[in-house]
Parts: structure tokens; C-alpha cells; sequence
């Protein structure tokens, strides 16, 4: 038998480092592409993304939505469609009657 000091950091667990799953990888590399698109937007320019038949639209939308909110506040999006638009300026088309002058 052997007595000994031990200090905490033994009985604390290590982290393990696991490889990301494929649809991590997919997610970074989408988030990655978004950004990279957005940066590029400039002026009163419109970006068109089209979907793959594989992509689904309410997955794209919400990776958009958030890549905006990250990196572009204030970047109008449009959903037409399987393509999605992205503009620094207010795009038509949107929901409900316009405001009233005055």
C-alpha cells in the first residue's frame, strides 16, 4: 500500500475530444458560406440563394436568419419559393398593407 498527496485536479474529469458528427460539419460549413455571402453584400445588391433539393427551406431560413443577426443586422431576407433573397435595402413583397401617410 502507498499513501500520497493527491491534488484535485486528478479527481476532476478531463474532457473527452469527440470529432464532430456530419451534421455539425454540414451546419459549420453552411454558417461558414453565409458569412462569407453576407460580407460580400454590398450597396443596394440582392443575393439570391437557391436551394438544393436537399436543403429544406425552413432549416436555410433559420441558418440565415441567424447569420444576419450575427454579422448584418438590418440585412432584409425574402423567401420566394426555393430561393432565398438577401438585400442591405428593404425588399418588396412583404406582408400586410403598407402604413398609412401621415
Amino acid at each position: 500500500m502507498r499513501i500520497r498527496t493527491a491534488k484535485i485536479e486528478e479527481l476532476t474529469p478531463k474532457p473527452k475530444e469527440r470529432a464532430l458528427s456530419p451534421r455539425q460539419l454540414a451546419a459549420l460549413q453552411r454558417d461558414d458560406e453565409l458569412r462569407k455571402a453576407l460580407a460580400k453584400l454590398k450597396g443596394d445588391e440582392i443575393l439570391a440563394i437557391e436551394l438544393d433539393p436537399a436543403e429544406k427551406v425552413p432549416t436555410m431560413r433559420t441558418a440565415v436568419k441567424k447569420a444576419i443577426a450575427a454579422h448584418r443586422p438590418g440585412t432584409s431576407m425574402a423567401v420566394r419559393g426555393r430561393t432565398i433573397f438577401i438585400a442591405s435595402i428593404p425588399l418588396p413583397g412583404g406582408r400586410g398593407r403598407p402604413p398609412k401617410a401621415g
